[in-house]
């Protein structure tokens, strides 16, 4: 991991892992290192503003400080997090003092869904649960899954609807019989009210890749025909 974080440096690339996410692994850090997790990584030189973690669950105060010091980036997966009972990410104190944080919705095998939509609205819901009035708004969720997570990934490109930015975004019909009122509150609906369908449009570079709800590069119905036959294959055989 050194080495990894040498050549990484060297070549102007990212480091990212996760890490603090299970009391076992805090377990395991302190037993074979006699260090916690965040300080094992900062003695491999896995800390700055090129290096961001998945989870962080298990930071304590000092620990977020420290992120905090060194621009340290969090990738925040609650849905995972809640699957695996992992715990909840001290996210209101990181974002008091400027920890970078982003969101995510870590891999398919402890997530299911992998859907950022729904990822944002639980996240806010989590942490209103969890936090009340010290919880981030849902305007703030808004903030971490865009502009929160392009500083993360270490890009000034992306993460707004801007003059210059890439042409990546999506877009959603409001004239939908759930979302009405919506609109009213552009910042907060995707946090409180929520999308529970497929987005009307997605434009990737400029391009457009879904219209109308599908996917215009693929033929949707031959890949779930042919995903569902090697879904029950490997049930099976597994």
């Amino acid at each position: 991991m050194r080495e990894s974080a040498k050549l990484a440096r060297k070549l102007g690339v990212r480091l990212h892992t996760h890490l603090a996410e299970t009391a076992d692994e805090q377990k395991f850090t302190l037993e074979k290192f006699n260090m916690r997790p965040l300080e094992y990584m900062e003695s491999l030189g896995w800390l700055g503003c090129d290096v961001w973690f998945a989870h962080g669950i298990r930071f304590n105060g000092d620990e977020i400080k420290t992120l905090a010091r060194t621009g340290t980036g969090i990738a925040h997966c609650p849905i995972s997090n809640m699957k695996l009972s992992s715990g909840i990410a001290k996210i209101p104190q990181m974002l008091k003092l400027k920890v970078p944080v982003g969101l995510g919705v870590d891999g398919s095998t402890s997530n299911d869904g992998s859907n950022m939509l729904e990822e944002m609205r639980v996240a806010f819901l989590l942490h209103r649960l969890n936090s009340g009035k010290n919880a981030p708004t849902a305007y703030d969720i808004l903030k971490i899954a865009t502009k929160g997570s392009a500083k993360v990934l270490g890009r000034s490109d992306i993460g707004k609807l801007s003059v210059g930015m890439a042409a990546d975004l999506f877009m959603i019909n409001l004239n939908k019989i759930e979302l009405i009122g919506a609109e009213l509150d552009p910042k907060a609906l995707l946090s409180t009210v929520g999308v529970k369908c497929a987005v009307d449009y997605t434009m990737v570079n400029g391009v457009i890749v879904v219209k109308d709800g599908v996917l215009v590069n693929i033929d949707e119905e031959k890949i779930y025909h042919e995903s569902h036959e090697v879904a029950k294959k490997f049930v099976k055989e597994y």
